[in-house]
């Protein structure tokens, strides 16, 4: 599930073209179950909790203890309100109460990011056997599987009006002038130690995104409670070309796809758009036959800054197999329109931007380990660049 892998060089020397303006970098962490989870204060509660982050979803839900651990975390809105978000198909479900906190980020560099009056979820029901017991003792204990204390959403969409009318905190964190609205997930591979979130997209960053798609078209803007204005797409971030094939078996469609860090294998949902014939399904029809070739591939759009074509989307699962994870798409029976659900390993293959000012999805290939000894290539390439542009000024000053 690899792909090819871009030079580095060029994105060092577009680096030192565009100057870098203040982004906003925030640590995230892989675990063992490859997640990706986002610790954050909550209001003056003394210490962070982590959540799971998660593009496939919407609305900061989180957990609501009463021990002296959750003191002043957040404070319901009055008059009250609840919700109630189901995951997988109805499998995990929140309820609660509507409150709003102060999240506080960690960014990279040691300092502090509060984002004020945002509007989230406090969860009130047990969704696991223990929840309650976990949350309440001191140091309070992750209850879903002892790693988070909830979801961070970061989907483009909104959650159903009177249902919490949640959306993602990514887009209320405030922005130094100059950057563009969006986000990057930089995972840096399963296994890796330095995964970052970055907050608000700078020229540079933006231009070092070769590959560049279109995101399913924008169904409007909301204004939350803190003042921020969003732009909304639909949880279907973008639309994709499929083609299935093994031996003389060949399958191709057009339907939505959800680039997902929430998900943890590769998933398609049948649909009026997408149903592969059995032949290219496991005899219990539960996931893409072994051995297939399983192509995703989106056209290309105009890099929003300079108008020139970006490159297109080729991600191909060649071949198909049962390794979670890896090579396994798992399939699941719909009766309306149906998509394609990436889960967490097109994260681990890809650097993935959000442009949500422009409507753009940006990815990057991460290299493979045996390429990463063309750091040395980029940096050769910032030195080469630099002085191309040192003669280049000179020039035009004579």
């Amino acid at each position: 599930m690899r792909p090819l892998t871009a030079t580095v060089a060029l994105f060092s020397c577009m680096a030192a073209v565009f100057p870098l303006r203040a982004q906003v970098e925030i640590p995230l962490q892989i675990f063992a179950s490859n997640q990706i989870g986002i610790s954050v204060r909550l209001g003056t509660a003394p210490d962070p909790f982590t959540y799971l982050l998660d593009t496939g979803s919407v609305g900061f839900l989180s957990a609501s203890g009463n021990s002296s651990a959750w003191t002043g975390a957040f404070e319901t809105v009055s008059p009250t309100e609840s919700f109630n978000i189901s995951y997988g198909g109805g499998g995990l479900q929140y309820t609660g109460q509507v409150a709003h906190t102060t999240v506080t980020f960690q960014t990279v560099g040691g300092g502090t990011l509060p984002v004020a009056n945002v509007r989230m979820g406090a969860i009130t029901n047990e969704p696991y056997a223990g929840w309650n017991s976990n949350i309440n003792q001191i140091p309070p204990v992750a209850p879903e599987n002892g790693r988070f204390f909830g979801t961070m959403g970061a989907g483009l969409n909104k959650s159903e009006t009177g249902n919490g009318d949640f959306t993602s905190i990514l887009g209320q964190i405030p922005l130094a002038p100059g950057l563009t609205k969006g986000f990057v997930i930089h995972t840096g591979g399963a296994g890796s130690t330095s995964a970052t979130l970055t907050v608000g997209l700078s020229e540079a960053m933006i231009h070092s995104f070769p590959i560049l798609i279109a995101m399913n078209p924008s169904i409007g803007s909301f204004t939350n409670d803190n003042g921020t204005t969003v732009n909304l797409y639909p949880q279907a971030q973008t639309t994709a070309n499929y083609t299935i094939t093994k031996g003389i078996h060949h399958y191709e469609t057009t339907a939505n796809l959800i680039m997902d860090t929430g998900g943890l294998d590769t998933y398609l949902t049948t649909g009026t758009d997408i149903d592969p014939p059995n032949s290219l399904l496991s005899n219990d029809q539960s996931q893409i036959v072994d051995g297939a070739s399983f192509a995703v591939n989106v056209g290309a759009t105009q890099n929003p800054l300079t108008s020139l074509p970006g490159q297109p989307l080729s991600w191909v699962i060649d071949p198909t197999g049962s390794t979670a994870y890896d090579n396994l798409i798992s399939v699941f029976s719909g009766s309306s329109v149906g998509s394609l659900n990436t889960g967490i390993p097109l994260f681990y293959n890809y650097d993935v931007m959000f442009d949500t000012e422009n409507g753009i999805i940006g990815l990057r290939a991460i290299p493979e380990p045996s390429a990463l000894a063309l750091t040395a290539l980029g940096a050769a390439g910032i030195f080469l660049c630099t002085r191309h542009r040192k003669r280049r000024n000179e020039s035009e000053g004579n």
